[in-house]
């Protein structure tokens, strides 16, 4: 039984100035008067939302057992690090709900979090300081995220991912940016949670370590690079795929150093780390299609030699630069198998 697991591995972002750093922002967090602005975690994207948002589960798009997983996860890393979380609201969705219920065994439901039409309700609901020593949650959805954020653009926050700010009842400031890489990184440092491989479903709160299946060898023959990727302006991308093939940790870090646009909160050896997971699972890539996304992203369809099919896309930095800003991946896993 596969589930549809997107696993997002940001190299670069480039977010807002002066950013904290996730182990940082934990513990500005014990400190409350922030809201964390999280993205419900990872969906089943087979099955698709009904029109009209009915109140019916079987209707909606639903979390997959990975994402139930990474939500306890989640909680319990805020719980465990003395983190105090007052109001938690979530939007009509049952992925957020479900997010909510798993971290915090509690929410109150709020329609403007799942607005389609920006409002001055909706901003004042964001804006709102909260109550004193605690940090308010709530659990939406990308756009909600993307429009309130300050400096947060359409892909900066994949599913499970969370945006900290800080409110002085009138403007927003963006503290923190938390991946599911950072996620896991913070769990693994939190005295009280294991993260276990089980042959069954694991227990609420416990995510599978990532396999650790031998990186397969390098590919034997060249890669095939379609006319989009041999262009001036997108050679980082097919630099990168060459270099994704070659199997080379240190090809790999040259590639990083020279051709990412640097990320002061993500450093070249957790891109390394990232890399490493990818070839393992993936294997040696082909191009199945590249076609631009507008003018500062591509996407690219591959196929590995593990049989799994992935779809990358690059965001580039504004023209003239060729630097990439970002890399996201996504493909199919079993389920138990995914990485948070």
């Amino acid at each position: 039984m596969l589930a549809h697991v997107t696993l997002v591995l940001t190299t670069a972002f480039a977010p807002p100035n002066n950013l904290l750093s996730p182990d940082s922002m934990m513990v500005e967090l014990r400190k409350g008067g922030y809201t964390i602005l999280w993205r419900h975690a990872a969906t089943d994207y087979t099955t698709k939302d009904a029109p009209g948002f009915p109140d019916d589960r079987t209707q909606q798009r639903n979390l997959t057992e990975q994402g139930a997983l990474d939500a306890g996860l989640i909680g319990q890393i805020l719980k465990r690090r003395g983190i105090p979380i007052g109001d938690v609201f979530v939007s009509q969705m049952y992925r957020t709900r479900e997010t909510a219920e798993r971290a915090f065994g509690r929410f109150r439901i709020d329609t403007l979090l799942r607005s389609m039409q920006p409002s001055d309700a909706e901003r004042r609901l964001i804006r709102a300081v909260p109550a004193n020593g605690t940090n308010r949650v709530l659990v939406t959805h990308h756009f909600i995220i993307e429009r309130n954020a300050p400096g947060t653009k359409p892909g900066d926050v994949a599913e499970g991912e969370a945006v900290v700010l800080r409110s002085n009842g009138e403007s927003l400031e963006t503290i923190a940016l938390i991946k599911m890489g950072d996620w896991r990184r913070l769990a693994e440092a939190t005295p009280g949670i294991t993260l276990t491989l089980h042959s069954s479903a694991p227990a609420p709160g416990l995510v599978p370590s990532p396999s650790a299946a031998a990186p397969p060898p390098p590919a034997t023959t060249p890669l095939v690079v379609p006319s989009l990727l041999e262009t001036t302006r997108n050679v980082a991308i097919a630099e990168y795929l060459r270099t994704f093939n070659a199997g080379d940790a240190e090809r790999m870090r040259r590639f990083f150093e020279q051709s990412v646009a640097p990320n002061p909160s993500r450093t070249i050896d957790q891109r390394l780390e990232s890399y490493a997971r990818l070839r393992g699972d993936l294997g040696n890539l082909t191009i199945a299609s590249a076609e631009a996304s507008g003018d500062t992203q591509v996407i690219v369809k591959t196929n590995g030699s593990t049989g799994k099919p992935a779809t990358i896309t690059f965001t580039l930095e504004p023209a003239p630069s060729s630097r990439l800003a970002g890399i996201s991946v996504q493909y199919a896993m079993p389920v138990g198998a995914g990485h948070p």
